[in-house]
């Protein structure tokens, strides 16, 4: 009886027809927007109990001046995104690893080794650098690259399955190709990999956030610039993003209408 609940729910949740928030056009995504939050939760929930149990430090505690500045970043992008209603929700972790992500539902999730001095990516204090980033990160949620990826190499038969299990662990191993978790530092954090065709949507969105909550575009391919001239282990933005010169021109290409929406929205941030 349950392997039959479990095969008429999957079937009920593939009948739904999903619409993508950014394109408004129908999409091959078995997930509602309710269930990008659940697995979201899910995802920051395990995180959070890995960095409790690893004695890491956390938000105000980890760094006040930058976390405020995340929470400052993030509450300006907010409203301009495709999906303003996520419940989001800001963290930064006291660990030394290059990276940042938003879980799907909109939870975001930074590393204090972002600024690290050598291995890092972003200039402490530098707010558009910063901005780059969670904008880009983001545009991963409000494009729901998670939940369309999990839909994607799911079969029809198994889905429904799939997605109740994917929720009830926080989706670590059923799409481990897009939040593994990897064991660093004496614990446990999540390192989010994405398809090309993700990450350039992710650029440009990101970049369109950022431009119309007045930071200054040019940051990011200043960042993936600099991106292209480093190297990481498998937990730094370097090895989970592809940093190439290729990408920083992909950016430059749309520099031009995201400086135009950024001077407008300069004189409602003066």
């Amino acid at each position: 009886m349950k392997k039959l609940l479990i095969v008429l729910s999957g079937l009920s949740l593939l009948a739904t027809c999903s619409k993508d928030p950014v394109t408004g056009k129908s999409t091959h995504n078995y997930y509602s927007l309710a269930s990008d939050i659940k697995l979201g939760q899910q995802v920051m929930a395990s995180q959070q109990k890995s960095l409790v149990k690893s004695d890491k430090k956390m938000d105000m505690e980890a760094d006040a001046e930058e976390y405020q500045r995340i929470r400052r970043i993030v509450q300006r992008i907010i409203p301009l995104t495709h999906v303003p209603n996520f419940p989001y929700e800001s963290h930064l972790a006291d660990v030394e690893v290059v990276n940042a992500w938003c879980a799907p539902g909109g939870k975001i999730m930074v590393y204090t080794g972002l600024w690290d001095k050598e291995k890092g990516l972003v200039t402490k204090g530098d707010e558009n650098e910063l901005a780059a980033v969670i904008g880009h990160e983001i545009a991963h949620a409000t494009a729901r690259h998670v939940t369309e990826r999990l839909s994607t190499i799911t079969t029809l038969q198994i889905a429904g399955a799939v997605a109740s299990s994917a929720i009830a662990s926080g989706g670590s191993a059923q799409g481990s190709d897009l939040f593994n978790e990897v064991f660093t530092q004496g614990m446990n954090v999540y390192v989010p990999s994405y398809s090309r065709k993700a990450e350039s949507e992710a650029d440009r969105l990101g970049l369109i956030y950022m431009a119309e909550a007045g930071y200054n575009p040019e940051a990011a391919v200043r960042l993936w610039e600099r991106a292209a001239k480093k190297r990481g282990d498998q937990t730094s933005v370097f090895a989970s993003h592809p940093a190439s010169g290729e990408r920083a021109k992909a950016l430059k290409a749309l520099l031009p209408r995201a400086m135009e929406i950024y001077q407008e929205a300069r004189k409602k941030y003066r």
